[in-house]
């Protein structure tokens, strides 16, 4: 199937993610039909007045069943039980993709759950906040940011051209790697610094942190981000998530014995180094213009 032969997309989830996709998808694919399923009433009816759907449903086959294109932006814990209900109301050729932070579980789910006649190739859009729900929705959310697509052995080129161009045709900038890849380097970039947000959180009292100003507010920023939805990112990435956490625990145990030793001339070292390089990594992204000048 070719972008432009796109019907209808049915997007499964409808929160800060799924909303802003049905509303991108209008923006840029006006024509396409916009099929939303929730299974809270309250977020059915808030989507269709927000027009981030053109109709929505409360039962997932009525939702899939007439889609050439479903999206998944619902909790990644989530995936086992929706593909096993939607997997004999798929139409044949239908493309399966998500929004989730991990890949390599769920495109082994895929595997496991969806039929054959269908293909699932997984997405990971590189936008959002810690807010969530259907309200914080916005066409916008997707310009310029970043969308890894995951492809494996199994996936044929027009359905990887077809992810990319949906993705491209919302505003996205487009990378490819591999689920396993995908996890490893995630780790790092993603969940590595909402561990770390966390832990900063946890580590001081109620009234430490009263005093701080805004440096802690705009480090700690993400630990505001849904607990759940969190905890399915790291329990599909654990060995992967623990090993950052233990690379950081060796940053870290650097400094702290730099510190113990009045190590003046290390410590200035790792601070300096750490400046080069987000000041490097800056510049890129407004080269870029992934950042606004």
């Amino acid at each position: 199937m070719k972008l432009n032969e796109l019907d209808t997309v049915c997007i499964v989830g409808l929160g800060l993610l799924g909303g802003s996709v049905g509303m991108a998808v209008n923006r840029a694919l006006g024509r396409v039909r916009r099929v939303g399923y929730s299974h809270r009433a309250v977020t059915r009816r808030r989507a269709v007045e927000l027009g981030t759907v053109d109709m929505v449903c409360a039962d997932l086959a009525d939702a899939v069943g007439r889609a050439q294109f479903v999206i998944l932006a619902v909790p990644v814990g989530t995936f086992p039980d929706l593909m096993r209900q939607m997997a004999e109301y798929l139409p044949d050729h239908c493309i399966v993709t998500d929004v989730g932070s991990t890949k390599a579980l769920p495109a082994r789910w895929a595997r496991k759950f969806l039929p054959a006649r269908v293909e699932f190739l997984g997405s990971h859009p590189m936008a959002g906040s810690e807010q969530r729900g259907v309200e914080f929705a916005r066409d916008d959310l997707f310009d310029g940011a970043n969308c890894i697509v995951t492809p494996t052995a199994r996936t044929s080129r027009a359905t990887l051209r077809f992810v990319g161009d949906f993705w491209r045709t919302l505003g996205m900038r487009v990378s490819h790697l591999g689920p396993a890849e995908h996890d490893r380097v995630l780790a790092r970039i993603s969940h590595l610094p909402h561990v770390l947000a966390t832990a900063l959180v946890n580590c001081s009292d109620e009234q430490q942190i009263a005093l701080c100003g805004k440096g802690f507010l705009d480090t700690t920023r993400i630990a505001s981000g849904p607990p759940g939805v969190w905890r399915d990112i790291l329990m599909t990435n654990t060995t992967n998530s623990a090993a950052a956490i233990g690379r950081l625990i060796k940053e870290l145990t650097r400094l702290q014995k730099a510190l113990h030793t009045g190590n003046e001339k290390a410590i200035m070292r790792m601070l300096e180094t750490a400046q080069k390089k987000r000041n490097n990594l800056v510049a890129e992204k407004l080269k870029r213009r992934e950042l606004p000048g």
